[in-house]
């Protein structure tokens, strides 16, 4: 199953929350334009076995396009209802981040998104709540964005791949200054085949099984029982959301 891309009988997921949960106070955001391959890099770089949970608004707009019966050629007479469900896809991604993160659990946030402050939100709510924070930039030129799309099942107009390119390379200077330079990753995409991350990967796997410091303090007061170890599920509501749409 590739990482970023869910088939919609993994769309149900328990969040197990406890302090033996691989990646914990971890988030990896992967960033880049439409069509810079974040699938690809994602598995290169191994980010499966890491442990960290996905949070990626593309699968609920995927599914929920197919729900509905939208083409993913996404023509213009379909802007109506596919905004609609662009919309609910983003409500619904937005509260299983603030889950994950209320589980304290570690985190692969799969980005296209061109909103400055929304990308400043994330990453200030992820810092507060004491996650180490990497960034890893996938980067590629509008003409190689601009081919993958059209080869792709869910292609956009070439405008909106544009703006959205430019967007993504606005985002970039934020991300840069907000995680500094330890802790962000670019990486060049625009051939296709195999790339080589293996040097990345590996620090990416150290770093992801080392506890920081906010972690072992919320292990110690698990431990002396001032905190809950649980399960929450939190299926019911976003369920919901699809079965209301």
């Amino acid at each position: 199953m590739d990482i970023l891309n869910y088939k919609e009988e993994t769309l149900v997921l328990d969040i197990d929350e406890g302090i033996n949960d691989p990646g914990i106070f971890k988030a990896i955001v992967l960033a880049g334009g439409p069509g810079s391959g974040k699938s690809v890099v994602a598995s290169a770089l191994g980010l499966a076995s890491m442990g960290l949970r996905v949070v990626n608004s593309d699968m609920y707009f995927t599914h929920l396009m197919k729900r509905k019966g939208l083409s993913l050629k996404m023509p213009g007479d379909e802007a109506e209802e596919r905004e609609a469900a662009r919309l609910t896809s983003k409500a619904v991604t937005d509260r299983r981040l603030k889950s994950y993160i209320s589980a304290r659990l570690g985190v692969i946030i799969d980005s296209t998104s061109g909103d400055q402050n929304k990308t400043t939100k994330i990453l200030t709510m992820l810092k507060n709540s004491g996650y180490d924070v990497k960034i890893v930039f996938i980067e590629t030129t509008l003409e190689v964005a601009m081919a993958r799309n059209k080869k792709r099942a869910r292609s956009v107009p070439d405008a909106v791949v544009e703006y959205s390119w430019k967007q993504a390379q606005d985002v970039k200077k934020i991300l840069k200054t907000s995680a500094g330079a330890a802790n962000y990753h670019e990486v060049d995409n625009n051939k296709d085949g195999r790339i080589n991350v293996s040097a990345l990967a590996g620090k990416l796997t150290s770093w992801a099984s080392r506890l920081n410091s906010a972690a072992l303090e919320w292990i110690a007061a698990v431990k002396r029982g001032q905190d809950s170890m649980k399960t929450e599920d939190i299926n019911t509501s976003i369920i919901k959301s699809f079965k209301e749409f």
